[in-house]
């Protein structure tokens, strides 16, 4: 029955993350930690599953188009990784303190959905004015260019502020791990606003940066013997089933509606984390 009910709650997520915006794993694991007594562990790397699959399902037709920069992605992933692991493990080190830890683990997440919602509320450029010039451009061979079809000729782009940029992503790679969030509601955003990539350009350099980033840290649950394999192979499958779904809506839907009503139930979500983790920590 539990199953039953965790593969409606992930088809639901896989049909509407697309629509809002928002990867799976945003809503994932802080639903799951916020309304049910699951393993803390087992939540989180299921929800580093979803993230993933759910990047992978939404950057399918980006990759297509050969949008993505990919050497500025491997350079992504290179700090992505190893930060990633990082957070993954001291995750689990924290939920291993007892109850007091799982508290603080629930309380930490129900303030970073608070951050999650300031970050979406934020206004994306679609197309940034960047310079060429940087010397890490030069040294990486990082000026690219891509053909819009909503403009209809070619736009030609480089990262700004690529060491900056890298940092950020480091702390969004370890806060990733830790919480077992998929990052695009943060990468996308140093993509576009920190780094000045063209929004397309960033939503397909997010998405590829999370399934390569991913990989590795789940590797710490799988070594931790924290996937449980149902959990992980429900989970999955219905976040797929339910993304070819919401691709298909994504021209009828009403999105700025449903985008609204995600962030508010996010914003909910995040009250919800932070009183029990509360109650967790004072032991009630």
């Amino acid at each position: 029955m539990m199953l039953l009910g965790l593969f409606a709650v992930s088809f639901g997520i896989g049909v509407v993350a697309p629509l809002a915006g928002v990867g799976g794993g945003v809503l994932y694991t802080p639903l799951l930690l916020g309304f049910t007594n699951i393993n803390p562990d087992i939540v989180r790397g299921a929800g580093l599953t979803v993230a993933t699959y759910s990047s992978i399902m939404a950057s399918t037709r980006l990759f297509r188009q050969r949008i993505a920069p990919f050497r500025l992605v491997i350079l992504a992933s290179a700090v992505l990784m190893p930060s990633g692991v990082l957070g993954a493990q001291m995750g689990i080190y924290v939920t291993s303190l007892g109850k007091w830890g799982i508290g603080l683990l629930r309380v930490a997440l129900g303030v970073v959905m608070f951050l999650v919602v300031a970050v979406l509320l934020l206004k994306r450029v679609d197309w940034p004015e960047g310079s060429c010039d940087g010397r890490a451009v030069r040294i990486f061979n990082l000026a690219y260019s891509y053909h819009d079809q909503v403009l209809g000729k070619a736009v030609n782009y480089c990262p700004a502020r690529l060491g900056f940029g890298l940092l950020i992503q480091a702390l969004v790679g370890f806060a990733a791990g830790f919480f077992g969030l998929g990052a695009g509601w943060a990468l996308i955003p140093v993509y576009n606003l920190v780094m000045l990539l063209p929004l397309r350009v960033a939503v397909a350099a997010a998405n590829a940066s999370i399934g390569i980033a991913n990989s590795a840290t789940l590797w710490v649950f799988l070594h931790s013997n924290k996937l449980n394999p149902e959990i992980y192979i429900v989970s999955g499958l219905a976040v797929i089933l339910g993304s070819l779904l919401g691709a298909r809506l994504l021209t009828t839907a009403p999105l700025r509606l449903i985008r609204s009503i995600v962030i508010v139930i996010m914003a909910l979500n995040g009250v919800q984390l932070v009183i029990k983790g509360g109650l967790e920590m004072a032991g009630l």
